[in-house]
């Protein structure tokens, strides 16, 4: 493989995705594969069971490196769950006016000292580390400005976006990772970034809410003026909607069909008929009324849509912000769940999107659900950071070992061949005799089957019982025998 690698790996709830792509010389990345494996052993972005989650990467992991014939070492990895948390930090330093011309013209050297005081600052809990830090807006004696360095003022002012993360958590997939043998390159929270890959330059800087409904959270970004405002993890997500749909007495395995087939996010614009079903045990039948599956559905919704709206409240975007909402992720595709977000959020326009935005033509083959928008995200991130160590496997040509054809003996030779080693367990061949009906003219009465050496002496045995009986046939003595 040739050219800069990207290799992604979203261990999600539900699935661990893993994506290696190509760089372009435009940025653009072209996917070369993908691999989706089912998992067990997470819960709402958790390491709970070590074992469980290690299996689900590695088989990942060597179905992607056979397909391709790579070795995968290193990854840029999504992470997602509510110990990931986004805090606003602010903070300010007076101008040194270096020039010393009592201008206070604000340089570079201001700015870094504002930066260091920034990334100085002391965590109050020992047990989460800082992910990222990035600026969110400046101002120069309480005046926004898009560049402070080369205006005038006297105090510097910052507002500084802090994403912090439980340290423990990480640790734990970092582990789970490097037994399959994968180093991490960059621990990426998977909100931050969720939008590179479904949101336009357009959307991200007039304002955008990008909500990615994963299987067992939901993922909140807040975009404002070309930058990413506010980040959260909500624990709850489509697959609460599977444990809702049980509780009405569902066998677990028609739920998820059931739910794709003909759930709805709305109620009211259901119709109202009962859908009947035969379960596999004793062909029991099972209705549900399409409506009380529809209201199961947008009950749960509610409640996510009423999160998210919490948190859109916390990212303090101001009375100007009047964003979009993308929906994206595997629950994006319920019907009607543009129309329950938009009157949750009070927000007209609501689309369901799906990843298409930094890729070659070719993404289209591999890229077939929202439900791959994460990973699809952390390739566009990582062509942008850097690649990652990719190997190819050298070709192992296949060596058979060549074993002549065995030449059909000939009737003769069957005759005197012996028992090999290899049959030597096969039981012993008897010998036989049956009686047949005698050939009129015909002196042969019995059939033998066996070697010819026994052929020959019942003949030679028979012969002489002949050659006796002739020989006595001439006397009219008894004899004795």
């Amino acid at each position: 493989m040739k050219g800069k690698q990207i290799v992604a790996l979203d261990v999600g709830t539900s699935n661990v995705v893993i994506a290696v792509g190509a760089v372009e010389e435009d940025g653009r990345v072209d996917i070369l594969g993908i691999v989706s494996v089912p998992v067990d052993g997470m819960n709402a972005g958790r390491v709970e069971n070590d074992e469980l989650v290690g299996a689900a990467v590695k088989s990942a992991k060597e179905r992607l490196e056979q397909q391709l014939g790579i070795k995968i070492t290193e990854v840029y990895a999504g992470l997602a769950g509510d110990f990931i948390r986004c805090v606003q930090v602010k903070d300010h330093v007076y101008v040194q006016d270096e020039l010393g011309n009592g201008c206070n013209q604000i340089t570079e050297n201001d700015l870094q000292s504002l930066d260091r005081r920034m990334r100085s600052v002391k965590l109050p809990d020992d047990r989460e580390e800082i992910i990222t830090i990035e600026p969110l807006l400046y101002t120069v004696d309480d005046k926004v400005v898009t560049v402070p360095v080369g205006a005038y003022g006297q105090v510097l002012a910052a507002t500084y976006n802090f994403i912090l993360t439980d340290r423990t958590m990480r640790e734990r997939l970092r582990q789970c990772l490097l037994r399959q043998g994968i180093k991490v390159k960059e621990f990426v929270p998977n909100a931050l970034i969720s939008f590179l890959s479904v949101a336009t330059s357009e959307d991200i800087e007039e304002g955008a809410i990008v909500i990615d409904l994963g299987g067992g959270l939901t993922d909140v970004t807040v975009l404002m003026d070309g930058k990413v405002r506010y980040i959260a993890s909500i624990p709850l997500g489509v697959n609460t909607l599977n444990d809702d749909i049980r509780a009405y007495g569902i066998p677990a395995n028609y739920v998820e069909n059931l739910k794709v087939k003909y759930g709805s996010a709305i109620t009211e614009d259901t119709i109202d008929d009962k859908i009947v079903f035969s379960t596999a045990r004793h062909g029991t039948p099972k209705n549900i009324l399409r409506r009380n599956l529809a209201a199961i559905i947008e009950a749960r919704l509610k409640e996510i849509a009423e999160w998210v709206r919490n948190e859109v409240k916390d990212a303090r975007c101001g009375s100007r912000f009047n964003p979009i909402v993308l929906l994206t992720g595997g629950g994006a595709a319920m019907p009607n769940i543009e129309k329950l977000f938009a009157r949750e959020l009070g927000i007209d326009d609501v689309r369901s999107v799906f990843p298409e935005y930094g890729f070659t033509e070719t993404m289209a083959e591999h890229i077939t659900t929202s439900a791959y928008a994460t990973v699809a995200s952390l390739l566009v991130y990582g062509a942008k950071r850097g690649s990652c160590a990719v190997a190819e496997r050298p070709f192992t040509p296949r060596t058979e070992t060549y074993t002549p054809p065995v030449k059909p003996a000939t009737e003769p030779e069957r005759e005197t061949q012996r028992p090999t080693a290899e049959v030597q367990d096969e039981a012993p061949k008897h010998e036989t005799i049956k009686p047949t009906t005698p050939d009129v003219g015909s002196d042969k009465e019995f059939e033998v089957e066996g070697d010819n050496e026994s052929k020959g002496l019942f003949r030679w045995f028979k012969d002489k019982v002949e050659k006796m009986g002739n020989a006595f046939a001439g006397s009219d003595d008894e004899q004795e025998i």
